[in-house]
């Protein structure tokens, strides 16, 4: 019996190559409908991406939407200008709702467990993830606290500082198995062994809270990064217990639920479009009603509220501390104190000509839902340092202010160096 030849790759190589040739009449219709519903799907969509007019802003993830940067030469050389080109286009495709749906799915099918980086965790807990915050703004924002800190308190000002998590911090019993909280604890020692060398004695609210999620309480949105109003409620505990005030008890409030339909940041980002809401709740105490919330030259339009002008500013003032009409749009947790971009805000209350002490608060959002806590106790002026540069010490021995709360939770610390604002002024009132 003859051996049978081996073949060589190259003899084999050419056979494929006979037999594609051989078919390729009979799948000539097929190849020019792929080719012309690829070309197709381009030409539509580049068409529509220039006849569709820009948006300038994106609902669901409620953000700004990047627009045609303007030309300049250097940009154009150092790369700048395509870079920008990238993100306009990005923001601004056509259909871009569905397709950040439509990846999010994808990426679910395929068991990923996240997408542009947010955690599905345990009971569909959707997770901003953060494995390396940046140290450098962090050290940065420290270091400008202390120096604040030490001239305010030379100018006679009680300064309270506290520092909160994000959801990844605290509520660990959601994300995944085997995540761990290595990064957590990571970033939170650096703020420990910072805060020893600046000398600042914070209050740790990831530590409070983390105690609490883990008996079973679910203290921040599913669907959103902050915490919720029963968050809010124990990081109020902890403040006021710090500063020598009796907090009151959960049972001395009543719970309203203002929305049911909240879908948060994360779930924006995330994709994951079935997942269901959460609600908004209000803790609200006798008396809130008789508060007035002030604020100065408004970022927003609203509309159920009187305007007035004094000095030469603008302000809206609402009856109560919540902006109800923001439960209407997408982002509703705006519904506490307006939203954000709004750099000075008043809460205060009329009492009969007794006297009520006026505190005022360094934040970011997450004070949001905290100020109806505090406004038990104290008239507020919240200064929001992502939009402004405010002379605090000054405006404290102006208005003869004693206590500055400066709370700030661990995402702001670390990717924005708003607390460099505070250096604003300092110089004046260095003693």
């Amino acid at each position: 019996m003859a051996k049978e030849k081996i073949k060589s790759a190259d003899d084999i190589s050419a056979e494929y190559m006979e037999l594609q040739l051989s078919r390729s009449k009979e799948s000539r219709f097929e190849n020019w409908l792929v080719t012309i519903l690829t070309l197709g799907f381009i030409f539509s969509f580049a068409i529509l991406f220039w006849v569709l007019p820009d948006k300038e802003k994106s609902v669901d993830e409620n953000r700004v939407l990047a627009t045609f940067p303007e030309f300049t030469l250097d940009g154009f050389l150092h790369g700048g200008f395509t870079e920008d080109v990238g993100t306009y286009m990005a923001d601004q495709f056509p259909c871009r709702n569905f397709f950040v749906g439509l990846k999010g799915l994808s990426e679910t099918v395929q068991l990923k467990g996240q997408n542009n980086d947010i955690i599905v965790g345990k009971d569909d807990y959707l997770i901003a993830r953060f494995d390396y915050p940046d140290e450098g703004t962090l050290d940065t924002n420290l270091s400008s606290a202390a120096k604040f800190i030490e001239i305010a308190e030379a100018n006679g000002l009680n300064c309270t500082t506290a520092f909160a998590g994000r959801k990844m911090d605290v509520a660990t019993e959601k994300l995944p198995e085997l995540y761990g909280s290595y990064y957590s604890d990571r970033i939170f020692n650096i703020l420990s062994e910072k805060c020893k060398e600046e000398g600042i004695d914070y209050i740790d609210l990831r530590a409070a809270l983390s105690e609490i999620e883990a008996e079973g309480e679910e203290l921040y949105y599913m669907t959103d990064h902050h915490w919720r109003s029963l968050g809010a409620y124990y990081a109020y505990c902890e403040i006021a217990e710090s500063m020598g005030i009796t907090p009151y008890k959960l049972s001395d409030f009543d719970i309203e639920v203002a929305s049911e339909e909240f879908f948060g940041t994360t779930w924006s980002s995330a994709g994951v479009k079935w997942t269901d809401p959460d609600s908004i709740e209000y803790f609200r105490w006798e008396g809130d009603e008789n508060l007035t919330l002030r604020i100065e030259n408004p970022a927003y339009k609203y509309e159920d509220c009187e305007y007035i002008k004094e000095n030469g500013k603008t302000y809206a003032v609402f009856k109560g501390c919540y902006v109800r009409e923001m439960l209407d749009g997408k982002d509703k947790y705006a519904s506490f104190l307006g939203g954000n971009n709004n750099s000075y805000v008043e809460v205060t209350m009329e009492t009969d000509g007794k006297e009520r002490e006026t505190i005022v608060l360094l934040r970011d959002s997450f004070s949001d839902s905290l100020a109806p806590f505090l406004a038990r106790h104290f008239n507020l002026i919240l200064l929001d340092l992502r939009t402004s540069a405010p002379d605090t010490i000054g405006l404290c021995l102006e208005k003869g202010i004693e206590d500055v709360l400066l709370i700030y939770n661990m995402e702001s610390l670390t990717t924005s160096a708003d607390l460099a604002k505070l250096n604003k002024g300092l110089a004046n009132q260095r003693k």
